[in-house]
């Protein structure tokens, strides 16, 4: 049952982890239909989704390290 859980917690890691950085790469997901020239808006949603990615990749070295710290 523990596994399930350690499992369950790297799953809600990994896969905000992973969408955030799809999205950084196909930036043209972030202007929407209309609006090329909504640049502001552009860039800060991306600032925004690096500090998610770095913040998310932080607690995921921090999740990482009390694991092996545990062992």
């Amino acid at each position: 049952m523990d596994n399930k859980y350690k499992l369950l917690g790297v799953l809600c890691i990994i896969i905000p982890i992973l969408s955030t950085i799809y999205i950084l790469l196909n930036s043209e997901i972030l202007v929407p239909k209309g609006y090329n020239l909504a640049i502001d808006g552009y860039v800060i949603s991306r600032n925004l989704l690096i500090i998610f990615l770095l913040y998310s990749l932080s607690k995921l070295g921090y999740f990482l390290y009390s694991q092996l710290k545990q062992d």
